[in-house]
C-alpha cells in the first residue's frame, strides 16, 4: 500500500485517523486469542485504510511513509487493505 505524496516538497503532509481496539473473547476466538489488540490507520486525505496486527507493524509501516517513494519498502507496497 503506497500512500506516500512527494517528500521532496515543502508541503509535504500526512493525516490519519487512527483506530485502536481489542477483539473480545466472545467473537470465536479461541483462549489463547484473548485480548488482541488491532490497529488501523486512516488517511484522511485519501479515506485509504490499512489494518495492522501489531504495533510494530503500525511503527514500520509510519517509518517507511517517510520514505522517499523509490525506498520504500516492497513488503508494504504489496500490503492488502
Amino acid at each position: 500500500m503506497d500512500m506516500n505524496r512527494d517528500l521532496n516538497t515543502k508541503d509535504a503532509y500526512f493525516s490519519y485517523l487512527l483506530r485502536i481496539w481489542r477483539l473480545e473473547n466472545d467473537e470465536g476466538l479461541t483462549s489463547s486469542e484473548k485480548n488482541i489488540w488491532r490497529v488501523s490507520l486512516e488517511s484522511t486525505q485519501t479515506r485509504t485504510r490499512v489494518m495492522f496486527t501489531s504495533l510494530e507493524d503500525l511503527a514500520y509501516f509510519l517509518q517507511d511513509q517517510l520514505k522517499p517513494k523509490d525506498q520504500t519498502s516492497s513488503k508494504l507496497k504489496d500490503r492488502p487493505l
